[in-house]
């Protein structure tokens, strides 16, 4: 858990008065131009009491939280990703009162407590290094100063509109468990997207609230483009690395990295199908005229062809296999998933697919690797297909796996993108 000493630096940081605040229990003086004056040394200003600023922190500290949702007792407070809130903030908050069941819904920019759980889960993320300040909380003053009166600018006034994002509080007169808030707010969420249209999804993690984890993109050298492709791709499977590409969520990411996997599995199940019997009828312990020999092949062609309805995991498991042993090299891969995480090789040996039990990938088994690496797969996608209620402990939350979700896509990409580049053809 972050520091009070740490939360106030970053509080002054975010204010523009780094270089003011000390370890000390001085309060920090915010002073910036005012933009009415005709005078140019006279400025507004306000100040975050150390006191103030401690109990806070104390309040913050002593609730109970989980992911990005903050509780005690009788009041319980998300974040909520709602496309450009700053532009509607005169609509803001939204307050719908039960007062049958004593229950309080506000819906709009977060409270102050809430805005200082997210800086300390930002200094937490970024432990071991110097915090840096994400991007949207980089804001000038002068933004929110064209919306809000001078007279109004307050630490108060100014750190929620700060934060940019918008919560949904919920209060209660009797002391309620976390469950029952979680069961409020889905009441809320529907009845909000039934009546608006609008899609109403809560932040998940401190990372995707604040992009703490977008890597600086390299810029790209385009002196290397001019070379023309020397390979011909085929264009439907094309089409799905697209499709992944441009959406940010990682349910369509899976999927469409999937369906590149999908596509082949007609065509490399014939092709090792018709492989193995050849193989077993050319055999020299193969002699035609022996009927057991005979209904050996029909058995193997029997085998080979099951579906076992119970499980779903007849041969399409299989075919999935055979894409990834003929078209994934095991070394190659683990090279490309590297370049896209540098810690998802590691991450996949050592850990499952908590959501469908998955296994995890023995990378140096040569003879297990490619089992198990179609089971993680396979099951992560049933897992995401299938919604029936009685298989709750196999079935993909959204929302609340998403995290979780995110975690296979460099290897679904590494693989993808091997399976295009490995079944094209040299121009």
């Amino acid at each position: 858990m972050a520091t009070f000493s740490e939360l106030k630096r970053f509080v002054g940081r975010l204010f523009r008065c780094r270089d003011l605040v000390t370890d000390t229990d001085d309060d920090i003086i915010v002073t910036f131009p005012s933009r009415n004056s005709s005078v140019e040394d006279e400025s507004i200003s306000f100040t975050i009491s150390n006191t103030e600023l401690k109990g806070l922190y104390d309040k913050v500290t002593s609730s109970s939280s989980d992911t990005l949702e903050l509780f005690t007792g009788q009041s319980y407070e998300t974040a909520i990703d709602l496309d450009y809130p700053l532009m509607h903030r005169e609509d803001y908050p939204v307050v719908s009162e039960d007062t049958s069941n004593g229950i309080r819904y506000t819906f709009g920019f977060p409270s102050i407590e809430y805005c200082i759980f997210l800086f300390l889960k930002i200094i937490d993320r970024q432990s071991g290094q110097r915090p840096l300040l994400p991007m949207k909380l980089r804001r000038p003053i002068d933004y929110f100063r064209r919306y809000d009166s001078e007279e109004q600018l307050s630490f108060y006034s100014l750190l929620p509109k700060l934060v940019g994002e918008l919560s949904l509080k919920i209060e209660t007169n009797n002391v309620t468990r976390i469950n029952v808030f979680r069961n409020y707010k889905t009441s809320f969420v529907f009845q909000f997207m039934y009546r608006s249209g609008l899609p109403l999804v809560e932040f998940t993690d401190i990372d995707d609230m604040f992009h703490l984890n977008r890597a600086v993109r390299e810029q790209v050298d385009f002196t290397q483009l001019d070379t023309p492709p020397l390979r011909e791709y085929t264009s439907d499977v094309v089409d799905y690395y697209k499709l992944a590409l441009a959406s940010t969520d990682p349910y369509i990411k899976y999927i469409s990295f999937y369906h590149i996997m999908e596509y082949f599995y007609d065509e490399v199940f014939k092709k090792k199908m018709i492989t193995d019997l050849r193989d077993r009828i050319t055999h020299p312990d193969f002699v035609y005229k022996d009927d057991e020999k005979i209904y050996e092949i029909a058995l193997f062609v029997k085998n080979r062809m099951r579906m076992d309805d119970k499980s779903g995991l007849g041969d399409e498991r299989e075919s999935l296999k055979y894409v990834l042993s003929e078209y994934v090299p095991i070394e190659v891969l683990k090279t490309r998933i590297s370049a896209i995480d540098a810690n998802a090789v590691q991450y996949y040996q050592t850990s499952k697919v908590a959501f469908c039990n998955a296994p995890t990938i023995p990378w140096t088994d040569t003879q297990g690797v490619y089992t198990q690496l179609a089971k993680r797969i396979y099951f992560t996608r049933n897992s995401l297909v299938h919604s029936k209620s009685g298989k709750n402990q196999d079935r993909y939350k959204p929302y609340s796996d998403e995290i979780q979700l995110q975690k296979e896509i460099p290897l679904v990409k590494a693989i993808a993108e091997l399976i295009i580049i490995n079944s094209s053809t040299i121009m």
